[in-house]
Order: C-alpha cells, then sequence, then structure tokens
C-alpha cells in the first residue's frame, strides 16, 4: 500500500466564526482605546449604531453589555452608555477579564423557542397529577418571590424544569438545563439586573399560569402554543427594551 505523500495532506482551514455582536463590541473597543470616545463620553445611541454598523438594535445592545462586563463602559437605562475613565495602575489586577465569547441572549432564546414548546407538547400527554402539581407549585414560588421583590428567580427555572421532567425523557431534561445554565452567564444576568421590571415579571407569572392551564387541558397543541407564546413575548421583550 503506497505510504500518503505528506504534499496532499489535507489542509485544516477552519475558520472560527465571530459572533455579530462581538464584532461590533471590538469595534467599539478598539474606538474607545484610540481616544474616539472619551471617558466620561456618552456614546451614540442604539438606533445610530445600529444604522452605522448594518446591525439590529437588539446585537448593538448586546455588545454595550459586553463592553460593560468588560468594564469599559457603564449602562445607564434611560441616560445611555457612558465611557469610564481607564484604570490606574494599581487597579489592573482587578480588572475584568477580556469581553468573554459567550452566547448572547437571542441565541439562548432561540433555542429555548425551538425546544420547550416540543417539550410542553409532550408533556401535555404524558404529565401526571403529582407532576401538574408540581409544576403549579413553582408558578406560586414565582409569585413568592415577586412579592418578595427577590433578584433571584428560581421558581422561574424550576417551573421549566419540571415540565421537562413530566416528559419522562432525561435527554430533554438535559438538553433544557444546558440550555439554561447560560442564563447564568454574565451578559444574561447584566441584560435582566438592566430591563427586570415588577410589571415584567408579573407578566411572565400570567404566562406561567397559561402553560399550567394548559397542560391540565390535555392538549398537546395548547400546550405547545402557550409555551411558544410565553417564550414569544420575552423576546419582543428583550427587543423593546432601550439603555437609549
Amino acid at each position: 500500500m503506497p505510504e500518503a505523500d505528506p504534499a496532499q495532506a489535507p489542509v485544516n482551514r477552519t475558520i472560527k466564526t465571530v459572533r455579530v455582536y462581538r464584532q461590533v463590541a471590538d469595534s467599539l473597543e478598539t474606538r474607545i482605546a484610540s481616544g474616539e470616545f472619551e471617558p466620561g463620553h456618552r456614546l451614540t445611541t442604539e438606533r445610530d449604531l445600529a444604522r452605522e454598523y448594518g446591525v439590529s438594535r437588539t446585537c448593538v445592545r448586546e455588545a454595550l453589555l459586553a463592553l460593560e462586563i468588560a468594564g469599559l463602559v457603564t449602562i445607564k437605562v434611560g441616560s445611555g452608555v457612558f465611557v469610564l475613565p481607564p484604570p490606574a495602575p494599581d487597579e489592573l489586577t482587578a480588572l475584568p477579564p477580556a469581553m468573554p465569547d459567550q452566547n448572547s441572549p437571542s441565541d439562548i432564546l432561540q433555542a429555548r423557542l425551538a425546544l420547550e414548546p416540543e417539550i410542553s407538547r409532550l408533556a401535555a400527554t404524558t404529565a401526571t397529577t403529582e407532576d401538574l402539581d408540581v409544576i403549579d407549585a413553582f408558578v406560586q414560588k414565582m409569585r413568592e418571590e415577586h412579592r418578595m421583590a427577590t433578584e433571584t428567580e428560581h421558581g422561574d427555572r424550576e417551573f421549566h424544569f419540571a415540565i421537562a421532567r413530566a416528559t419522562q425523557n432525561p435527554v430533554l431534561l438535559e438538553l433544557l438545563q444546558r440550555i439554561w445554565e447560560e442564563m447564568t452567564g454574565p451578559m444574561w444576568q447584566a441584560l435582566q439586573r438592566h430591563i427586570r421590571t415588577p410589571l415584567m415579571r408579573l407578566k411572565w407569572i400570567e404566562d406561567h399560569e397559561a402553560i399550567v392551564a394548559a397542560l391540565r387541558s390535555g392538549s398537546p397543541e395548547t400546550a405547545q402554543s402557550a409555551m411558544r407564546s410565553h417564550i414569544r413575548n420575552v423576546m419582543e421583550t428583550l427587543d423593546e427594551a432601550r439603555f437609549r
């Protein structure tokens, strides 16, 4: 058998894809470093940045979140995004790491929209009365967290996991848990801090109650539609959020 010619060995031409929001964030970081935007300067509005870069406002918002996490800007909802002064030499070791390459909130929600309505569709036919009572109990947990104005949202997370458990399919639960792990990341958490309001939390509770009712009806289509509507409501809320 003839030996392979090294000259004919395949060449690895893999190119790492850079998310669009990171491209925008990297560009803005360069402009800040060059002095185009000085400390204390308010950045151009989301609308103008979106037009300048030819991207959506959601993409710009995610780029701004990445800059905030990196300690380059501060976001003041309603007032704008302001460039922070460079750190003093003795503060360099306390700086956050370079802008993390992480999945964006829109990435996460698209994944949820693809998976969770199907989980709910299946759960409508497999959930026991005990399963449904557990799911409903987590809605009550959400109400308690809302009443106490807590930062945590354990009820929300466990509500969705309980529906996945009710399918009796551990693979679906593992997939969902993997997606929700992304929601513990700094970008998602920063976005939530900036846009979370009591009215928004009440809306999510109402959505969850509609999902419970759909599951109790035993109709796969109704349960699927209720979950899809909830996630789309979340997506629309994030799209409508404005830093300025």
